[in-house]
Formats: structure tokens, C-alpha cells, sequence
């Protein structure tokens, strides 16, 4: 595997490369976290790749999107930069047809990350676009007397005294930083949990204090998931970072408490 490139001026690779892929193992951010169980998390890691193309056997480009599912179990993950230049190496390769492009990017994938990545390959006239139960009325961003915090901590959060089911709610205003360039990353926040009633104000305040935060967005999602889990004590817990797109790849952190997350959580949102 290559140096991480991120950070670094990159030419445009001329040849297939999956060397080209930089992993970072998960475990150095979770020995960080207090009170990790791996047991205890379920979820995934969604990217969307816009700019996946190669030569077919008459030498014509092709295009696609494409979408990676990464288990929240596998060993690393592939900092999206190296991803980037990974498929850009392919686009000068000739391939009889899409199944052996799928082939490869399922086993050079699956070898970097540690685990079997489920690879999706998807025509341009396909777009799975925002889930219906994304309800203005959900928001957190409307919440008055907002007070601004410069460093999470999950001590922010707090309950209410009383008992709600399956509720949802999402925000526009979460942003963090990129941990080697420190450029900003902004996400649309999601939550579904059922159990003691989360307090809006509290809980857009613990997320915007992440707004000066330098981390990868999967460190982001499992933190977040962990500290409202550890601190709210929900019956059951999902929550999706939805990243906007950077360098033709975007990527969409989910964790839950069930085995199963709605296919409407993994819907591509508005800002993507």
C-alpha cells in the first residue's frame, strides 16, 4: 500500500494500481474512545463513487457511479483520497465488460479494507434520491437559545423525562475537519432511537461543537454514536453521517444498536 497521499500533490495515475489504496486501521481511533465494545456497534460505511470510468474493448470510455458498502467490522478503513486515485488509475484500462471492472474493485477493496466489501456498480439513470420520512419538521436546526461550544464532549447531552419510540430527527449544520489538511467537512446529521426523550437543544449543541473537530468522518459517526448511547442510554440507537461529496466520492457513516439499518437511511440527501 502507498503513503497516504492526502495532503501531498498527486499526479494522475497513468496505469492500474491497487497499491495506490492508503489504509488506516481502525483501532488507533477506537483505542481513544471510552468504553469501546465492538460487540456493541452494528453498521456500515456507504461511499458513492460519481466519477468511475474505463475503456471498453473498442476503446470507448464508459462511465458509472458506484457504490461501496464497508462492514463497521473490518479491520481499516481507506483514507478517500487513495480511493480517488485508485479509480482514477482504472480509467485508461480496457475491460471485456462491467462484471470484470466489478471483480476487481470488489477484491482489491475487500483486501485493503481487511473484510468483504459489497460493491454496486450503477448505470447514471439510477439515483436513489431522499428518503421520504426526511421531514422539515424533524429538524434540530431551529432550536432557540443556541449557545455555540468549541469542544465536544458528551457530558453536553441531555434527557428529558420522558418516554418517546422510534423517534427521528436530522440537522444540515453538522461540520468537522479533515485531520491532515484541516479543510471542512460538512454532513447532514441523522438519529432514530426509541427510549428517553433526547433534548433537541442539547443535542445540536454536541453536534455543532464538532464544527472545529479534526478526525476522519468514520471516527466522527462512531464517537457520536457511542457517547449519545453511553449518555442517553436509548432502548435502541441509529444515527447516519451523510458527508458531502469531496473529490468525487461521498461517504456516509452509519452505526446502530439493531443488526439491520433501513435502506431509507442510505438514500443519496439533497446536498449530495
Amino acid at each position: 500500500m502507498s503513503k497516504n497521499p492526502l495532503g501531498r500533490k498527486s499526479p494522475v495515475p497513468g496505469a492500474y494500481n491497487p497499491d495506490l489504496l492508503f489504509v488506516i486501521p481502525r483501532d488507533i481511533s477506537r483505542a481513544k474512545l471510552d468504553n469501546y465494545c465492538r460487540e456493541q456497534i452494528n453498521g456500515f460505511d456507504l461511499w458513492r463513487a460519481y466519477e468511475v470510468s474505463w475503456l471498453n474493448p473498442s476503446g470507448k470510455p464508459e462511465i458509472r457511479t458506484a457504490e461501496f458498502q464497508f462492514s463497521a467490522s473490518s479491520l481499516n478503513i481507506i483514507e478517500s483520497k487513495s480511493v480517488k486515485l485508485y479509480l482514477n488509475s482504472l480509467n485508461n484500462e480496457t475491460f471485456e465488460c462491467e462484471t470484470e471492472l466489478f471483480k476487481i474493485l470488489e477484491h482489491d477493496l475487500s483486501v485493503a479494507s481487511g473484510e468483504k466489501v459489497g460493491v454496486e456498480i450503477k448505470p447514471l439513470t439510477s439515483i436513489d434520491l431522499l428518503p421520504e420520512f426526511f421531514d422539515e419538521s424533524l429538524s434540530l436546526d431551529g432550536v432557540d437559545g443556541f449557545k455555540l461550544i468549541r469542544n465536544p464532549s458528551s457530558h453536553m447531552l441531555k434527557v428529558i423525562d420522558l418516554e418517546v419510540d422510534n423517534e427521528r430527527l436530522h440537522s444540515e449544520l453538522f461540520r468537522s475537519l479533515c485531520p491532515v489538511t484541516g479543510q471542512p467537512d460538512w454532513a447532514t446529521f441523522q438519529i432514530q432511537y426509541s427510549g428517553l426523550k433526547i433534548d433537541k437543544k442539547s443535542l445540536l449543541e454536541y453536534l455543532c461543537s464538532f464544527r472545529g473537530h479534526a478526525s476522519y468522518h468514520e471516527d466522527c459517526g462512531e464517537r457520536i454514536f457511542l457517547e449519545i448511547l453511553k449518555s442517553c442510554k436509548p432502548v435502541d440507537l441509529t444515527i447516519s453521517l451523510n458527508f458531502l461529496r469531496r473529490g468525487g466520492v461521498d461517504i456516509n457513516v452509519h452505526r446502530s444498536t439493531k443488526q439491520t439499518i433501513l435502506k431509507a437511511n442510505q438514500s443519496r440527501l439533497i446536498r449530495q
